[in-house]
């Protein structure tokens, strides 16, 4: 690599040559381009001294342009935080947003529904008891054989339980609608949630470190690439 480095550069044999160390964050991912030409991800390189070009590129991240003079005999450290693209930080905001949606269209009503399904459940406890207690009385009532009895169950207790299973009917009823329709939107909110599209992150800045470039238009632009053909050898 470093005999392609200096027979790329065309410089004569005399001239001296420098280290450079690149410390780029993210340190595992970041590749670049040496002077308009080579693809490469080496952390450290030797060069020929003089300036030399270098379009540094991450996955999510902007494309730095950047010229480094590289003195012979020495070794020179350069350090980069690459920062995040616009794209990239669309995305996030997109994603972001997107989750939220989700969790309100999908997790939200199903745990109302499943609060509903359980406030109904215990209407139908109670609605049941209340039955069983007036079950009770008619079946005391069918037994008893004093007249007083008879009229204590007749005028009083039976009422009471009827009037309690009455209201417990309704309630139990209440919270059976209310269930029905908070399934009913949970299906719905579901099924519009799966039409819902997905963020998708598009890596413009990949696209411009291969070499391609976005020419915008009245109709909405164009790609445009260049082609770099060597006719020295």
């Amino acid at each position: 690599m470093l005999a392609f480095l200096i027979g790329f550069a065309g410089l004569s044999m005399a001239q001296s040559s420098g280290k450079l160390r690149l410390q780029i964050d993210p340190a595992n991912t970041f590749s670049y381009r040496l002077d308009h030409q080579f693809t490469m991800q080496q952390p450290e390189l030797e060069l020929l001294e003089g300036p030399h070009h270098f379009s540094i590129w991450a996955p999510q991240r902007k494309v730095v342009d950047t010229t480094l003079t590289i003195v012979g005999n020495e070794l020179k450290t350069f350090q980069l935080r690459l920062p995040f693209s616009t794209e990239y930080l669309v995305y996030q905001r997109d994603m972001k947003t997107y989750s939220k949606e989700m969790r309100m269209m999908r997790l939200v009503p199903a745990a109302a529904t499943g609060v509903s399904l359980v406030y109904t459940a215990v209407k139908y406890g109670q609605m049941k008891k209340a039955h069983d207690s007036l079950d009770d009385d008619r079946t005391a009532y069918d037994e008893a054989n004093s007249p007083h009895a008879i009229t204590v169950l007749k005028n009083e207790t039976i009422p009471v339980h009827q009037d309690e299973f009455d209201k417990a009917r309704t309630q139990f009823q209440v919270a059976a609608g209310i269930t029905v329709l908070f399934a009913s939107a949970t299906a719905y909110l579901y099924m519009r949630s799966v039409k819902r599209p997905k963020p998708v992150f598009n890596d413009t800045e990949k696209v411009r470190f291969d070499g391609l470039g976005w020419i915008p238009g009245k109709s909405g632009g164009q790609w445009t690439g260049g082609l770099t053909w060597n006719f020295s050898r």
